[in-house]
């Protein structure tokens, strides 16, 4: 089921896609953690430099461990760097690697590797696939 959801996931990031520059899978840099958030838009917002993009498991804010998730090494949700950059210090600050919010160990997964990502209209999203 967890791979279903994965898969519809990642097809409901493509219909985003619109052909144009791509830009590849961003990487994660230390660097300042601040950022705004709270759902909107400017999680995936991008300018156009390819090193601006990037997935991340970690989907939502984490505010406690109450909103710890379990990564299992399959990021699926695009977004920017600056995002994944802060989400990552909330769960260092606040998560146990390896335990859910309940305090469980977490379970053992693998994951496909994900489409590449752009930077199109100023939106992080899947970039086009070839026809």
């Amino acid at each position: 089921m967890r791979h279903t959801l994965q898969l519809l996931l990642v097809l409901a990031s493509a219909s985003f896609a619109v052909a144009g520059a791509g830009c590849s899978k961003g990487q994660l840099t230390s660097g300042d953690a601040g950022g705004n958030d709270g759902g909107e838009p400017s999680t995936v917002a991008c300018t156009a430099s390819a090193s601006e993009c990037t997935r991340s498991e970690i989907d939502h804010e984490i505010h406690s461990a109450a909103d710890c998730v379990c990564l299992l090494g399959c990021p699926f949700t695009i977004m920017n760097v600056e995002t994944a950059n802060r989400r990552a210090a909330q769960y260092q600050a606040f998560c146990t690697p390896g335990k859910n919010a309940q305090g469980q160990p977490c379970p053992v997964d693998d994951c496909a590797q994900p489409a590449s990502l752009a930077c199109i209209g100023g939106r992080c999203v899947v970039e086009s696939l070839p026809e």
